[in-house]
């Protein structure tokens, strides 16, 4: 249960030197978007553009590291440290970790790219493939799986190794990432340096939240369009954002096991549902084919796929897709470093970092295998032309008309709406319980931030979105997640450098053999007991 924030070493105020500047910063974006669509589209753009031509290449090296980082944590002698008291259990069962970190990693954009992407790769294939030939086939779903592999989830588990190291081992009161650079930036942490760094921190994640919102609200609503004749507007977007902001509010008041962990168990189950259905009444045969022959292409190709840049020709389909990735997978990075940090109480490196690669990535495949190989079939059998759609209607409606082609499709399309919402509600309610321990004074372990300050970020972080809706289109989302990836990185680096840093004092013995090193320390604590014990008796006789 959720216990009261009654720690002494806490103080729950927030940090009016972080909320302030970022508060102000989202504002100051949101305003051109509505007053000025056009120019702003238009900055945007050029903005995308620079980033992944003159800064891809480094991106594609540091995402590639931290695949190679998060495999040195699973098998070196780091892997044995854990987290919280020798003898404590996990904070929360297996399950529920899973479902929550996965919900909170993946947030309405997995359905939305399981089926988007494909088509995409279909029309604009990459590896200099012809259009819808059979190379850009084998390629549609080799890239999803190759985007939402080991590529996104190193970043998740890589981050969230030295938030628990100076939360649960150093014992700093305080869940923010410029605390997690302490070791590398040493005292200057406590002065503007620090604020800057947990500023950047939450500008990143509101505005990698609003490209996650920008993806999910808009196909909510062609969802209740195609189902009751609605006619799809900015209004009625406003209108599903607007509901979906209650229900992550609701979340926020549940607080973190009642509400996110509910949630993302519903989810997970919903999720399950869908899964299985559309595998079982789709082409089963054709989807077990599809996913074998792209995994093993993925396995084959994954190095070549991981640093290609096509630097030969005018083709930009590794800035457009996989640096767009990379820089959208840093932009969640600390965010999830912090929110997988808060829930991995109990648990050790390995734990952390395999559960977290394995389920994580375990999770994706089957969402993307199955819709993936669902809408690839409907395209190749001539069964729907999902790729004519996306062209002249968008991906939203694509996907939409994608999930209405299964059995049931008004039925479907309705457990997609709750499907997404509850992702989306999951997504922005750990969102908003990070930026808020990120901005607040000082948090005990065991506290939670107030309420009240949760509830400001999940209302802030409504807004961006809303005003992104006035410009509409997939570019404006990329732009977002690639310029908070951007800002993430000056994060993420001096967080691992301190992280490496604080790994080199650690007692060797206890490394090699932990179970000795606990039951010694625990011999040591009775020894103690002892020993004040007999100075009690001699006193009391």
């Amino acid at each position: 249960m959720e216990q009261p924030n009654s720690t002494s070493s806490s103080d729950l105020r927030p940090d009016y030197k972080i909320l302030i500047p970022t508060s102000l910063v989202i504002l100051g974006v949101c305003i051109p978007f509505v007053l000025y669509p056009d120019q702003s589209q238009g900055i945007l753009k050029t903005i995308f553009s620079m980033l992944t031509t003159y800064t891809g290449s480094a991106f594609l090296w540091i995402t590639l590291s931290f695949v190679g980082l998060a495999l040195y944590l699973i098998f070196s002698k780091y892997g044995n440290i854990k987290f919280g008291e020798p003898d404590e259990k996990p904070a929360f069962s297996d399950m529920s970790w899973i479902a929550m970190m996965f919900c909170t990693g993946v947030a309405g954009a997995v359905m939305y790219w399981s089926v988007a992407e494909p088509l995409f790769d279909l029309a604009y294939p990459p590896m200099h493939a012809e259009p819808f030939s059979k190379e850009a086939y084998e390629w549609a779903t080799t890239y999803v799986l190759f985007h939402w592999g080991p590529l996104t989830w190193s970043w998740y588990v890589v981050c969230a190794i030295p938030i628990c190291y100076m939360y649960y081992k150093r014992k700093k009161p305080v869940l923010r990432i410029s605390t997690a650079c302490e070791e590398i930036l040493g005292d200057r942490v406590n002065g503007p340096l620090g604020s800057a760094i947990d500023s950047f921190f939450c500008i990143g994640l509101v505005a990698s939240n609003a490209a996650v919102m920008a993806i999910s609200v808009p196909i909510i609503a062609f969802s209740l369009s195609e189902t009751f004749g609605i006619e799809p507007s900015i209004g009625l977007q406003l209108i599903v954002l607007a509901t979906s902001t209650v229900i992550f509010s609701a979340s926020v008041a549940a607080g973190l096991e009642k509400g996110i962990a509910n949630l993302s168990y519903v989810n997970l189950i919903i999720a399950i549902a869908l899964i299985c259905f559309a595998f079982v009444v789709g082409p089963t045969t054709y989807i077990v084919d599809n996913f074998t022959n792209a995994f093993g292409v993925m396995v084959n190709n994954f190095f070549h796929m991981s640093l290609w840049t096509d630097p030969h020709t005018s083709g930009s389909f590794p800035q457009d897709w996989t640096v767009f990735y990379a820089l959208w997978m840093a932009s969640y990075g600390p965010f999830m470093g912090l929110f997988i940090a808060r829930i991995s109480r109990g648990r050790t490196v390995r734990q952390i970092v395999t559960m977290g690669l394995i389920f994580g990535m375990l999770g994706g495949w089957l969402i993307h295998g199955v819709f993936g190989g669902y809408t690839l079939n409907l395209q190749l059998t001539g069964a729907l032309d999902a790729v004519g759609i996306l062209k002249e209607f968008g991906p939203a409606m694509a996907v939409v008309k994608v999930l209405s082609s299964l059995p049931g499709g008004v039925l479907i399309l309705l457990a997609y709406c709750v499907f997404s919402t509850i992702f989306l509600a999951t997504s922005v309610d750990s969102a908003a319980y990070a930026l808020s321990t990120a901005c607040t004074r000082k948090l005990g372990i065991g506290d939670h931030p107030t309420v009240g300050h949760r509830f400001f970020w999940a209302f802030l972080q409504a807004i961006l979105p809303a005003s992104m809706l006035f410009i509409g289109g997939i570019a404006p989302m990329k732009t977002f997640a690639n310029v908070s990836g951007a800002l993430m990185i000056f994060v993420i680096i001096p967080m691992v450098l301190s992280l490496f840093k604080m790994l080199k004092d650690e007692d060797p013995i206890r490394l090699k053999y932990p179970e000795i090193a606990d039951k010694l320390e625990r011999l040591d604590k009775i020894e103690e007991t002892l020993a004040e014990s007999s100075k009690d008796f001699k006193k009391a006789s």
